[in-house]
């Protein structure tokens, strides 16, 4: 909402104009005004031992609710439905919020899940790159290392053969932010955020004498079997939600 407009609310209500540029905790206190908070949007992408990568993989495909676009394994009769486990988002057709959701992006993130073991780690940075963009022009781009989410978790253990591995360090600050250069999503408006892993940038596979498709790490591998991986995008900022 303008500042004018905005202005013309708060007088209404019978509170003091805001000043522009003043910083303003709109939480539900104006009737017809959305509820501003801050937090993040998520959307995972699950991926089985041994799976071939394909070409791309899109964040924000599918919204609470709707059929899960990668699930695990080959699927059985419906599809499985997605819960607050892969995403917290409403998603309209053509990679937008459904109103009146929105938010300002003061941050994105990428998050692998720590169970996943460090070769398939090794694959999913060395041989991938991503692009964010809004109507179709890019915003961000580059090795999803470099985006790190700045969650997860640590600790050490005493038992042998165990260990994990994640992009960057569970600490909320240590995560790109953006700062006055964010970008705002609102309601409908297009926006992708892909990963990417192109065939010609894979391992070399014998007996080939060129790059392949890259693959995860197969259950019954030796001497260290792959569980998979669940990868995680993230948009933090100020999000917009329905006044209560």
């Amino acid at each position: 909402m303008a500042t004018g407009t905005l202005n013309q609310a708060v007088t209404a209500a019978g509170m003091s104009p805001l000043v522009g540029g003043q910083n303003v905790d709109m939480n539900s206190l104006l009737g017809n005004i959305k509820d501003a908070v801050t937090g993040n949007y998520y959307s995972t992408i699950k991926l089985a031992p041994g799976t071939a990568l394909a070409d791309f993989y899109n964040f924000f495909n599918a919204g609470l609710g709707q059929a899960d676009t990668y699930p695990l394994g080959t699927v059985v009769g419906p599809p499985p439905i997605l819960t607050k486990v892969e995403t917290n988002v409403f998603v309209a057709s053509g990679f937008g919020l459904t109103p009146p959701y929105d938010i300002v992006i003061d941050s994105i993130g990428l998050y692998v899940h720590p169970m996943t073991i460090k070769a398939d780690m090794d694959i999913l940075t060395l041989y991938s790159y991503f692009e964010f963009s809004i109507l179709s022009k890019v915003q961000w781009d580059g090795k999803i290392e470099s985006y790190p989410a700045g969650m997860g978790y640590s600790g050490f253990s005493t038992q042998t053969d165990e260990s994990g591995w994640q992009l960057g360090e569970p600490n909320p600050n240590a995560k790109k932010r953006f700062g006055h250069y964010g970008k705002y999503l609102s309601p409908n408006l297009q926006f992708m955020f892909t990963v990417f892993f192109p065939p010609s940038s894979g391992p070399v596979i014998a007996p080939a004498v060129r790059p392949g498709q890259a693959s995860l790490t197969a259950d019954n591998a030796t001497p260290t079997p792959g569980v998979g991986t669940w990868l995680r995008g993230h948009m933090f900022g100020i999000l917009g939600r329905p006044v209560t």
